[in-house]
Parts: C-alpha cells; structure tokens; sequence
C-alpha cells in the first residue's frame, strides 16, 4: 500500500517540478523556488530507489546503494540551502530573494551533487564478498556510514541556528511593520512570516530522518533499536520528502495559483508538451 502512495506522490511532486520550470513568472526563479527543485529531484529519487530493489546482485546492490546515498544527501543540501536563503532574506534590507549571482546558485547546485560523490568514494574500492548481494570489506561500508551520519549531525546544528535565527529576526520584522502602521510593509513581512513558517517545519521534518540515520550508526550494535530505526525508515523518508511540496502548497498562494493555471487550462494545452 505505501508503494502506491509514494508511486502517486513522486508522481504529482514531479507535476509541481514540471509546472515551476514551465512557468514564465520570474518569481519562480529565485533560488528559494530553484533549491525547492533541486530538493526535490533528489527527494523523489530517494523515494523510489528505496521502494524499487532493482539490486539482483552484489554489483547493482553497490549501484544502488550510492544513488540512494548522493539522493538522500542531495535531498538534505537542498534542504539546508532553503534554510539559508531563509535567513539570507530576512536580513536583506528590502526582503528579496532574487540578488543572488547565477554562478554562486550553479555552484551550491554543483557542491549538492560533488559532496555526497565524494561521501560515497569508499564504495568504489568494495567488492562482491560471495554470493547474493552481499560487499565488502565492511570497514569501507562503515567510512561511507559514518561519513553520512556526520553529514546529518551537521544538518540538524546548522539547521537549528539558521531555524532560530531567521525566526528572531521574524520577530523583530513583525514589531517594525506594526510600528510602522503601514499596510503594504505589514501584508509584505506577513507573507515572509509564512514562509519562515514553512521553512521551519521543513526543517524539522527532516531533522527526524537526520536523526534516524544517526541512530543507524551510533546504535548499530543495538539490534532492537536497529531494526526499528529500519522499520520506521519508510514511513520518515515519506515525511521528509513530501512535507516540502504539501507545506508550500498550504502556504503559498503562488504556487496555488499556479497549478489552478494548470487544472483549468483547456486539454489542447497538456503540461508536458
């Protein structure tokens, strides 16, 4: 059953990614919307190398094994590029979220792809240890682990300061648009406080997954907690991938606006083409 969900939910992530990159609004090219794609790429990836075992032997299982780890990194650089951006924004002085160079955005995209390859380096020295899907040795299997836990332990810290700090500079944002008594200020900062609302709850969303993956290597001896943390993993993964499209569609007017565009227009003009 969570097959079918997650086949439709990447599907109709994938509409959203479509409907963004074909649309001619401008707004939908600040890197807070270009991270959201990025994110997103990776998330549904991520999805579906997990529910699809296409590993029939030890050489695909290592294939498969380094896409879902540079997906599942790629996912988190991408969600911890939103939270900048987030803060990024709120300390501008006019609130904008399109000053970015081009070359520093196809860079950070570039540092998404190049650090979880490099994470992943120690899979390309390992071998089939008989047969199955079995590779080794182990303590290369373990460098990549322990490399990605660190990864995620990072995450959470620098997501954590980024979350409080944008949301103490929310704060005084609210206090100056209510000093202000100006309406344009006060619907502008209010627009941004949503944002910073959606922005947090992401971040907290794939804190969970940041932290059951830590618990996959520092209680890798605890068989209980192992297999739990595995079981759970499904059901997290859904969490932290599908939060990010479901909470921008509730808090963004935008993209609402963008996909009625696309419901109502006529059957001649299909999104794909």
């Amino acid at each position: 059953m969570l097959e079918y969900f997650n086949i439709a939910g990447c599907f109709l992530y994938s509409l959203i990614i479509l409907a963004i990159l074909r649309s001619n609004d401008k707004s939908f090219r600040t890197p807070f919307w270009i991270f959201f794609i990025s994110g997103g790429v990776y998330g549904i990836y991520c999805v579906l190398a997990f529910d699809f075992d296409w590993s029939w032997d030890a050489q695909s299982a290592i294939v498969r094994r380094v896409t879902s780890t540079i997906s599942a990194l790629g996912h988190t650089i991408a969600k911890l590029y939103v939270a900048i951006s987030r803060y990024a924004v709120l300390r501008s002085r006019y609130l904008t979220d399109n000053k970015w160079e081009l070359t520093s955005i196809v860079a950070l995209l570039a540092v998404q792809f190049l650090v979880p390859m490099l994470v992943c380096l120690p899979f390309a020295f390992v071998q089939p240890t008989g047969n199955g899907k079995e590779y080794g040795p182990n303590y290369l299997v373990d460098i990549v682990r322990i490399a990605s836990a660190a990864f995620y332990g990072a995450y959470v810290i620098a997501g954590l300061v980024l979350t409080v700090l944008s949301m103490q500079r929310m704060r005084i944002l609210m206090g100056i648009a209510r000093r202000s008594k100006k309406k344009q200020t006060i619907r502008t900062v209010r627009k941004e406080a949503v944002i910073t609302v959606y922005s947090s709850l992401l971040f907290l969303a794939h804190s969970l997954k940041s932290v059951q993956q830590i618990i996959f290597v520092v209680f890798a001896s605890r068989t209980d907690l192992y297999h739990d943390a595995v079981a759970l993993y499904p059901f997290i993964n859904d969490v932290a991938v599908f939060s990010s499209p479901i909470l921008l569609l509730l808090t963004s007017s935008q993209l609402r606006r963008l996909i009625r565009s696309y419901i109502r227009r006529p059957v001649t003009h299909p999104l794909f083409f």
